[in-house]
C-alpha cells in the first residue's frame, strides 16, 4: 500500500512538474508575426482569464482547465474521489482547444487562424493526463 502510496505521489510531482515545464514553451501559433504573445504559455496562464472581458467566451472557458487542475491536484492529494472528475474536466477543456480554427487576437474582436499547436499544448494537456492517471491509482486503491 505505502508503494502505491509513493507512487500516486510521484505522480502528481511529475504532472506539476510537467505543467511548469509547459509554461516555458510556445502553446500555438497564428497566422500574424507581429505578435507572440499568442505563443507564450506563461502569459496565456496568467492573462487568459481576460479573454471572457473582450468577448473570447469558448477560450475562457478552456482557460479554465487550469485551475480545475489545480482543484484536480488538491482532490487527488487528499484522496477524494471527485478528483478523477476534475482532472477529466480539465482534460476534456483542453482537447475542445485543440479543435479551435482560429483565436480572438485582438481588442478589435478580429480572429486570428492557428497554424498549429506548440510544444507548450503537448506538455499542459500531458501533465492533465499524468493527474488523471494518479486519479485513476487513487480511486483503484485509496477508495474501496
Amino acid at each position: 500500500m505505502k508503494k502505491i502510496k509513493t507512487i500516486k505521489s510521484t505522480l502528481i510531482i511529475f504532472s506539476i512538474i510537467v505543467f511548469i515545464i509547459s509554461l516555458f514553451q510556445p502553446a500555438f501559433f497564428i497566422d500574424r508575426e507581429d505578435s507572440d504573445a499568442y505563443s507564450n504559455s506563461l502569459f496565456l496562464l496568467a492573462l487568459g482569464w481576460m479573454s471572457f472581458l473582450g468577448g473570447g467566451f469558448v477560450p475562457f472557458i478552456i482557460w479554465l482547465a487550469n485551475p480545475i487542475y489545480i482543484i484536480s491536484i488538491f482532490l487527488i492529494s487528499k484522496s477524494f474521489k471527485f478528483g478523477i472528475i476534475t482532472s477529466l474536466w480539465s482534460i476534456f477543456l483542453a482537447i475542445i482547444f485543440a479543435n479551435l480554427n482560429s483565436i480572438l487576437t485582438s481588442e478589435s474582436g478580429s480572429d486570428s487562424k492557428i497554424t498549429y499547436l506548440g510544444l507548450g499544448y503537448y506538455l499542459w494537456i500531458s501533465s492533465f493526463v499524468i493527474l488523471f492517471i494518479s486519479s485513476v491509482i487513487n480511486l483503484k486503491y485509496f477508495n474501496k
